[in-house]
């Protein structure tokens, strides 16, 4: 059993979801932690996903999995990935952002080694291409987390002891990051904050968060 599981819920993007995908495990390539396995849930109609599922198995243990439930919704497919892992940590990461630390695995998972929290929000950029990024932001807690004033971040930034690990609700379709946030820190504590910036969220028409 890997250290840590790399969550990646995914789809086929209108045709760019391969693109995505590849340009994330590139960013997985170059980690300096490298006890970690892959965990895909796939909401795709086609077989793009699982194609080039098949084909990165050769440099990284990836658990592949066709989740037919709940297609067109974050929260399904986010729940299907986190059912799936088998690490003691569990990092989340959606399939169009990028890490953009190559110590990002490493510093998670001495975060945990060095503190008493449960779960965890880190710092994060955002990115247009992929490659540049701008607007570099700490994770800040805010008394109306619940209410969807969110400066922590999306579920990218998220990570968890997987014996700590909540799903999503998927009654709600907005401010499903918030409220997931909001239980975590009421059965769990606050969470460790990493104010170093780790990950870019992908900006573009058809992001999901």
């Amino acid at each position: 059993m890997s250290e840590i599981s790399v969550c990646i819920p995914t789809y086929e993007f209108k045709g760019k979801g391969v693109f995505y995908l590849s340009q994330l495990i590139d960013s997985l390539k170059t980690q300096t932690f490298q006890d970690f396995d892959i965990v895909i849930s796939d909401h795709s109609v086609d077989d793009d996903i699982f194609n080039f599922a098949k084909e990165i198995s050769e440099d990284f243990e990836i658990t592949y999995t066709r989740n037919p439930n709940g297609r067109g919704f974050q929260a399904p497919n986010t729940n299907c990935a986190l059912d799936n892992a088998e690490g003691r940590i569990i990092k989340l990461i959606y399939q169009d952002d990028i890490f953009v630390n190559d110590q990002a695995l490493e510093l998670i998972h001495k975060g945990f080694e060095e503190n008493d929290g449960k779960w965890m929000m880190h710092g994060f950029a955002h990115t247009v291409d992929g490659k540049s990024t701008n607007r570099p932001m700490i994770p800040k807690w805010t008394d109306m987390m619940l209410e969807g004033r969110n400066l922590l971040g999306s579920p990218t930034c998220f990570a968890c002891l997987n014996e700590a690990k909540m799903h999503m609700d998927e009654k709600i379709k907005l401010l499903i990051d918030t409220e997931l946030y909001h239980r975590m820190r009421y059965s769990h504590g606050m969470p460790i904050i990493l104010e170093d910036i780790l990950v870019a969220n992908r900006e573009h028409p058809d992001r999901m968060s």
